[in-house]
């Protein structure tokens, strides 16, 4: 597989009528030094039909950007906001707002370039590619 990291930066999204949250990804893609700033796909955060209290991320992949194995790190994604940060979306808003999800990402990125995504820590100091 060809160097890859993704910097992921937020996912925002809002309460639909059928219950799951819509909104967007964002994010940086660096490919060999390359970097791809200010990256957005659509995103969908919802209940998992089989597994009670288990909700799922889904993002539309990006057409027009070659993303090796987008379905690995979509997985890894996942696996890192409910499990790791155990984040659970609230349905539930104070007053007239509508509910959000809202998940800020600092200070870490996916490594893309082994066969399975891997989390990584940005080194202190450290500045991405321009």
């Amino acid at each position: 597989m060809s160097f890859l990291n993704v910097y992921p930066k937020r996912i925002w999204a809002t309460l639909n009528a059928a219950g799951n949250f819509e909104g967007h990804f964002n994010f940086d893609i660096e490919q060999y030094g390359l970097m791809m700033k200010d990256m957005v796909c659509d995103v969908v955060v919802s209940k998992d039909l089989l597994v009670v209290g288990q909700w799922n991320l889904y993002v539309k992949p990006l057409l027009d950007v070659d993303m090796p194995h987008f379905d690995k790190f979509v997985s890894t994604l996942n696996h890192y906001v409910f499990e790791v940060l155990r984040y659970m979306p609230n349905s539930s808003a104070a007053g007239d707002q509508l509910p959000m999800v809202k998940i800020f990402f600092d200070g870490i990125y996916f490594d893309m370039s082994g066969l399975e995504p891997v989390v990584q820590k940005i080194p202190a100091g450290f500045s991405k590619p321009l």
